[in-house]
């Protein structure tokens, strides 16, 4: 699966942005969080999601992991596909989603544009377990900059060449970062995460 893409800006808008990479466009749909974060000129790293049904081929992208991440457990909540997740982190913060479904907020999470009481209280349902698990794991410094996030899904792929298996590498990588929390090259953060005996 592509796991980020780096690219020159050629245009964005709120729920749009055109990369190009090698000479060909690429669009990427993109939350109202990432249009926020991306410059409008030069080269960016985005996180993306492939989704492809029978009729279209989409890919999503990111400024964040946490980001993502979100949007991956949204799409796992009976009824909610890719266009009602963007919507959703387009409507609200990360933090801010997290705290509605670990609080059962649900009047918070019906202030979204499209988002019913029904919905809601689903989300909260499917997902509070998820978003506990998530704030565990999440590595310090996962979300500095989708340039770290970057540095450590390479690092993770130089483990797996050296033989590591992927679970034994993320886990590796991850305890490196949080060792770290400042992620400058990735030779510190691999001979950091070589260290580790998982």
């Amino acid at each position: 699966m592509l796991d980020y893409i780096r690219g020159r800006v050629i245009s964005k808008s709120p729920t749009r942005l055109i990369l190009e990479v090698l000479g060909i466009g690429y669009r990427l749909h993109i939350p109202l969080s990432t249009f926020e974060k991306i410059p409008n000129h030069g080269e960016v790293t985005i996180l993306t999601q492939l989704f492809i049904r029978e009729d279209q081929i989409k890919m999503f992208g990111f400024a964040t992991g946490e980001e993502r991440d979100l949007f991956q457990l949204l799409l796992s909540v009976k009824g909610i596909g890719p266009n009602t997740a963007i919507t959703i982190l387009s409507g609200s913060t990360v933090d801010d989603i997290r705290y509605a479904v670990m609080h059962e907020d649900v009047k918070a999470l019906e202030k979204i544009k499209g988002i019913g009481k029904k919905t809601a209280e689903r989300i909260i349902l499917e997902l509070k377990e998820n978003v506990k698990e998530l704030e565990k794991s999440m590595p310090i410094g996962m979300s500095m900059s989708v340039q770290q996030r970057a540095l450590i899904s390479d690092a993770v792929m130089a483990l797996i060449s050296l033989g590591y298996g992927r679970m034994v590498a993320e886990k590796a990588v991850s305890e490196a970062a949080k060792k770290l929390q400042e992620i400058d090259t990735i030779e510190t953060l691999v001979r950091e995460a070589l260290k580790y005996k998982v």
